[in-house]
């Protein structure tokens, strides 16, 4: 039987086994990959908010199921990292990530107004508005603790003597 980290792999052996020349070459393509993915989580949402804002509730369920795709795939890509041990959380919070998160929350705050502002205040999109602002409330209020723990940290004497 296949498990779901040998088809993972299985797929990621086909997805990179391609000829890209020298080690250079190869890291230039997967940044390539790591900025489309970047680009894809700011892109989409505000492209669904606009899109929602324009046609109105009719749209968001074809919107919501185009962010759930793409965010199947992102997963895949996570538990792939996870699998090989990459320090996601450190990078995930670092000074130069901030600026992503930023903009994430921007276009997902973008989203979620359209939705609650076209959508009907009750009902599937009214729930669905009001547990995605909650959650990004609550999601940016965690990342601004963690952030301050860090810093705490950081600044923290060192007791290795």
């Amino acid at each position: 039987m296949v498990t779901a980290p040998e088809t993972l792999a299985r797929i990621t052996r086909l997805v990179l086994d391609l000829d890209y020349g020298d080690e250079q070459e190869r890291l230039r393509y997967y940044e390539t990959y790591a900025l489309a993915v970047h680009l894809q989580l700011i892109g989409l949402p505000a492209v669904g908010a606009a899109v929602i804002a324009v046609a109105g509730r009719s749209a968001t369920g074809p919107v919501l199921v185009m962010l759930a795709t793409a965010f199947v795939a992102i997963l895949f890509g996570l538990s792939y990292l996870r699998q090989h041990g990459v320090r996601m959380k450190a990078i995930a919070l670092s000074e130069r990530n901030r600026g992503y998160m930023i903009a994430y929350a921007v276009a997902y705050l973008a989203l979620v107004s359209a939705i609650a502002f076209r959508g009907s205040r009750s009902g599937f999109e009214g729930g669905l508005a009001i547990g995605a602002a909650s959650g990004m409330v609550l999601g940016i209020a965690a990342l601004g603790a963690q952030a301050r723990r860090q810093r705490s940290a950081e600044d923290a004497p060192s007791t290795d003597a």
